[in-house]
């Protein structure tokens, strides 16, 4: 984080790997099945993309994987359902404390049936002042039009907006809009936002 705290007036958090661990059931049950994702991870990562962008629905998406492995994925064995300790309860605390002092603001790649799952259920959105979701607007992370959704959303200066996610390379073009970065990293960044209660 680079610049005077007194100027932000936004956090704005990223979700897997922040709010919640992503940890697919399909990665697992490739695992069982003694098949390495390292050898389909391009074409994977597409339907990903396209999943992520609502061009394709989850039950495509496995259909799409078993034509890719040339067998039955089974669905919805395989479907991503929530559990009780896959969100990251010690940032929410945190979060609901900043929200005293901060808008909140949530910048996600995700699809339809995972925010569903995962914020609409268990009433996550409601931490947040404005959320932008990739399957909702049609762009994904890092292309800068779903940060420049965000800013006229929140309608801020972009120097007003801390940008916080795990994955670096989204953090670039955040950056190069003008927002401040922090990348996430566990226990070590709660630290910091936790300071940002006190102040």
């Amino acid at each position: 984080m680079g610049k005077n705290i007194s100027s932000v007036k936004v956090i704005a958090f990223d979700f897997w790997g922040v709010f919640a661990k992503l940890n697919p059931p399909l990665n697992k049950y490739l695992k069982r099945q003694n098949i390495s994702l390292d050898k389909y991870s391009d074409q994977i990562h597409n339907l990903i993309v396209e999943h992520d962008l609502n061009k394709i629905t989850e039950q495509q998406f496995f259909k799409k994987c078993s034509e890719i492995f040339n067998f039955e994925i089974p669905y919805p064995l395989c479907k991503y359902n929530f559990q009780k300790n896959d969100l990251n309860d010690n940032l929410i605390k945190i979060v609901k404390k900043l929200k005293e002092r901060y808008k909140i603001a949530l910048l996600t790649n995700n699809n339809k049936e995972y925010c569903e799952e995962f914020l609409f259920k268990t009433g996550l959105n409601k931490l947040f002042d404005v959320v932008v979701l990739s399957y909702e607007v049609g762009y994904r992370k890092p292309a800068p039009e779903i940060y420049q959704i965000l800013i006229r959303r929140l309608k801020v200066k972009p120097q007003e907006i801390l940008y916080v996610d795990d994955g670096a390379s989204k953090l670039i073009p955040a950056k190069k809009i003008g927002m401040d970065t922090i990348q996430y990293k566990g226990k070590k960044t709660d630290q910091i936002l936790r300071k940002m209660t006190e102040n």
